[in-house]
């Protein structure tokens, strides 16, 4: 009996471990950071003031979530479409580019989306056809 019950826990093991192996080997390694020159978010419109005269504006994810972006125009499309959904009030929101790499700075979310994961200075603000 006892024998039998060794040969059962061994088993049992075995196969949580094989599952477990085929699980690792299954799951797709995360792609990439795709490389980015310059990295933008999207934030209110009166942080112009601050940074056209000399002012550091820092912006802190334990604060408000920014969201990443690579181009001025993906952020605008989000705060469009975030705006027009909802989650976004309307008003004065400005693409601006801060500094570091995607890398240094992002955090990837679902959909291989980017949230800033720690403070980081506007470095300017993206001119905009109104």
């Amino acid at each position: 009996m006892y024998a039998r019950l060794v040969c059962t826990a061994l088993l049992g093991l075995a196969l949580v471990a094989c599952t477990k192996a085929q699980t690792a080997q299954n799951a797709a390694p995360a792609a990439p950071v795709e490389p980015c020159p310059f990295v933008y978010t999207y934030a209110p419109g009166n942080y112009i003031v601050d940074i056209a005269s000399g002012s550091e504006v820092i912006l802190d994810p334990g604060v408000q979530e920014f969201d990443l972006f690579c181009s001025p125009g993906d952020a605008r499309a989000a705060v469009n479409e975030a705006v027009r959904l909802g989650v976004l009030t309307e008003g004065d929101w400005r693409i601006y580019r801060v500094e570091g790499s995607m890398e240094e700075i992002g955090q990837r979310q679902h959909n291989n989306q980017h949230t800033l994961a720690r403070m980081t200075q506007i470095v300017d603000w993206v001119a905009e056809k109104l």
